[in-house]
């Protein structure tokens, strides 16, 4: 019974039950002050490639918005100098693995992996942030997984904005400095999107162009139930734009932005588009049963979000995604995660405790 309200649950996690452990885990006196926050993932409504730039990048027209499915991040201060990161899944590596069919070995190492060192995006802000403001010390960092890797739901940059705004609201950085916005466009291109705006308001959709961080807010007044499946396959944002294709006629997201500022959840459909679905097809053929799945459960659109291998739906309800979730969950599990998830809003609450 227990697993069972888990399940219809998707696993949620609550924070602050977990400052204890939390306080253990890091290396100096558990005293201090904690800042601790949920990052949240996003999803894609509308992606079209524009042209190459020079830099490598590519010009991009993109509608994003952020979701209920969370990591969870607390950082704090430390005498020592540098960054120490612990992370781990949540709610723990061998359940996630279990739901994805991994049974171990290479599979789980190259699926699973977290990085702890430079190469994890909340590394590079925080070192970033120490240089920009002649911080003292360093930070010890504590996150938990959920948002799969790999699959374009911007887990990873969501991480670094919220390390970001931990770091700033520890070290009394006002939120609205500038440098943090330029360290966020500097280290990814989603990141100034999970930073939020630097006056504070908060974002529930946005409009995306340059190569990702130049940001349009987007009026949404209606909260959009969708249903999110991962197929375990990690994809490279970089592997699958270097075999993506520029459109002869772009489209432009403008028709799409006024359907969510006018408050439509339904028949968007023909106003979506997602550039990177077809060479992220051909790396991961995975995401076609994936998408048939969703759409055998009456759902539309269905659509690969960011560069993938993520895809989702969108239902008319709470309770049509939850039970759409299900249906897809007891054909693709294990072999995939499946969850229902709402519309919320960035920048994540940061908490000091």
């Amino acid at each position: 019974m227990r697993d069972a309200a888990r399940r219809n649950n998707e696993w949620s996690f609550p924070f602050p039950a977990v400052l204890p452990a939390i306080r253990r885990t890091m290396r100096t006196d558990p005293s201090g002050p904690v800042a601790t926050t949920r990052p949240p993932a996003k999803l894609n409504l509308f992606l079209e490639l524009l042209a190459r730039r020079e830099d490598g990048f590519h010009e991009i027209d993109t509608v994003m918005v952020p979701v209920d499915w969370c990591d969870t991040l607390s950082l704090r201060r430390t005498n020592s100098p540098g960054i120490q990161i612990h992370a781990d899944w949540i709610p723990s590596t061998p359940i996630i693995a279990r739901r994805l069919g991994i049974d171990g070995g290479d599979s789980l190492a190259n699926l699973m992996a977290i990085p702890e060192d430079e190469r994890n995006l909340v590394h590079r802000a925080l070192t970033r942030f120490i240089d920009c403001f002649d911080i003292q010390g360093g930070f010890d960092c504590v996150l938990g997984k959920s948002i799969p890797a790999g699959a374009g739901m911007g887990g990873a940059s969501s991480d670094a904005a919220s390390a970001l705004r931990c770091a700033a609201a520890l070290c009394r950085i006002p939120l609205a400095a500038p440098e943090l916005t330029s360290i966020a466009a500097d280290i990814g291109s989603d990141v100034p999107f999970f930073l939020g705006h630097p006056n504070g308001e908060s974002t529930r959709a946005a409009r995306a162009t340059g190569r990702g961080e130049i940001l349009d807010r987007i009026d949404l007044t209606s909260t959009l139930d969708c249903v999110i499946a991962f197929p375990g396959v990690n994809l490279s944002t970089a592997e699958v734009y270097a075999d993506c294709r520029i459109s002869q006629a772009p489209q432009s997201s403008s028709q799409l932005v006024a359907a969510l500022e006018g408050g439509q959840t339904s028949g968007l459909g023909s106003m979506m588009v997602n550039r990177l679905e077809e060479p992220a097809k051909k790396k991961a053929p995975r995401i076609d049963e994936i998408l048939e799945s969703l759409w055998q459960t009456g759902l539309e659109p269905c659509q690969l979000t960011g560069s993938g291998s993520a895809c989702f739906a969108i239902a008319s309800s709470t309770s049509d995604s939850r039970r759409s979730a299900m249906r897809v969950r007891a054909t693709q599990e294990p072999g995939a995660i499946v969850r229902s998830v709402r519309t919320t809003t960035v920048p994540a609450r940061v908490d000091l405790g």
